[in-house]
């Protein structure tokens, strides 16, 4: 379970931290391209106009969390886990939301792709709180 738990984690840290590079270090790409790296898929040019100051603070976000993730990866304790996991979940969820309400730009599979690749950002942290209840509760030396 412990290396089930860390995989997860390690995998929404890499996750945030490819898009949150792409989104501070070129911020322009990412609002025409993104989010999904080297798949083109516009998403985010949707979503007009294009403001540089807020997709980077959106990648500066997405880098503050994969903080977050590592350390939780590394310490893989329960409380460092659940913790990550919400973090996670205060801006997955609100952000899933906004996406399935707004889907009108969007072909049916390109809205089919996009709700699913964001519920998973919601149901993977879900699934890792309660994982972190298998955890040992003293750290873990890496």
């Amino acid at each position: 379970m412990r290396a089930w738990t860390r995989g997860l984690v390690i995998l929404l840290a890499v996750t945030q931290g490819i898009i949150g590079f792409w989104a501070q270090f070129g911020p322009t790409s990412f609002f025409e391209d993104g989010p999904i790296p080297g798949a083109n898929s516009g998403w985010v040019a949707l979503f007009p106009p294009y403001n540089e100051h807020l997709v980077r603070d959106y990648g500066g976000m997405n880098l503050a969390l994969v903080v977050v993730l590592v350390v939780a990866a590394v310490k893989l304790t329960p409380l460092w886990v659940r913790t990550s996991m919400v973090a996670t979940l205060a801006f997955a969820v609100p952000h899933t939301v906004f996406h399935i309400i707004h889907l009108e730009h969007f072909s049916r599979s390109a809205a089919i792709g996009q709700t699913t690749s964001l519920v998973l950002t919601v149901l993977i942290p879900l699934i890792v709180i309660m994982m972190a209840g298998q955890l040992r509760r003293t750290e873990v030396k890496v």
